[in-house]
């Protein structure tokens, strides 16, 4: 398989995760900022900038920190490469160059999502829970029509590594920021500490899943084992390195030597570390630890199969 192909296939399916995943973390943002005594604080509104390291891009135009700057922003600003328009755009445009390599039905879905969304801008439409919500169904939809209709070789595989190296970078960063030092917890305040979990679960659609697993009210050492060591959470970090793991075993051995041992060397830890070496290493440190592996686990895959030889 060509190393372009391979990079147009694994960029379009970060990009539309990326996209689905700023929606999420607009979603919840707006739902927090709303609740009473919130409204005006300040950390509450620029929290989705942080999550998605957008702060300095966003003082740089000159926003205002409202929750309806920032969401204007990362949804429709152009100038921010992360921006939801950008990411369907260049989405989009991955798509349009491997169409012999996709089926018509992806091809259709992805161009369909960006006709509605430019006819979302033309109207002028709120950035509000509704456009979000469609956002992450047009994406949930894509990944539906993918595994129906994709035969599942090296095209589907690069599609699926491009998922969950974004997946597992969005979780960490969430968590990552929720977590850091100075943010309110249940030790600070034990409202705002549970509707801030309660917003950590709902971003990675976690929710169910804690009530499931723990029955019992949202505690901050539990939302992270779960977010962090779940093997049957979609979205836990566990898991999408475990599924990297797994799709590099069906690619190409030897080019891919490096980022299988990184994969591997990542998956252990995770299948076999425990929440208390978490904490006695520091949860906030973990998780920048975690960033920084997956993005040279991203820049191996990179090197390994997606650079031109």
């Amino acid at each position: 398989m060509l190393s372009r192909v391979a990079a147009n296939l694994y960029w379009m399916s970060r990009y539309l995760e990326r996209a689905e995943s700023m929606a999420r973390i607009l979603d919840v943002g707006q739902s927090l900022a709303l609740l009473a005594g919130r409204s005006g604080d300040p950390r509450s509104a620029i929290e989705p900038l942080v999550i998605t390291d957008t702060l300095a891009a966003f003082r740089k135009v000159g926003g205002s920190p409202s929750p309806d700057e920032v969401a204007r922003f990362l949804a429709w600003d152009t100038s921010n490469l992360s921006s939801i328009v950008n990411c369907l755009q260049t989405a989009r445009e991955n798509a349009r160059s491997v169409r012999g390599s996709i089926t018509s039905e992806m091809w259709e879905n992805i161009n369909d999502t960006w006709l509605q969304l430019q006819r979302y801008r033309a109207a002028g439409s709120s950035v509000d829970s509704s456009f979000f919500d469609w956002v992450k169904e047009r994406s949930h939809m894509f990944r539906g029509i993918t595994s129906a209709t994709l035969r599942q070789d090296q095209p589907y595989l690069f599609i699926r590594l491009g998922t969950f190296i974004e997946r597992g970078d969005n979780t960490a960063r969430i968590l990552s920021v929720k977590q850091a030092p100075g943010s309110a917890g249940p030790e600070e305040d034990g409202l705002s500490g549970y509707y801030s979990l309660s917003a950590v679960l709902r971003s990675v659609s976690a929710f169910e899943a804690y009530r499931d697993t723990y029955r019992d009210t949202i505690d901050a050492r539990r939302v992270a084992e779960l977010l962090i060591f779940d093997a049957r959470l979609p979205r836990s970090l566990r898991f999408c390195v475990e599924q990297v793991d797994r799709i590099l075993q069906d690619l190409p051995e030897q080019p891919g030597r490096l980022p299988r041992r990184l994969a591997a060397i990542l998956r252990s830890r995770l299948a076999y570390g425990v929440l208390d070496e978490v904490y006695s290493y520091g949860l906030h440190g973990f998780l920048e630890r975690f960033l920084r592996e997956n993005v040279r686990l991203g820049d191996a895959l990179n090197m390994a199969y997606l650079e031109l030889k």
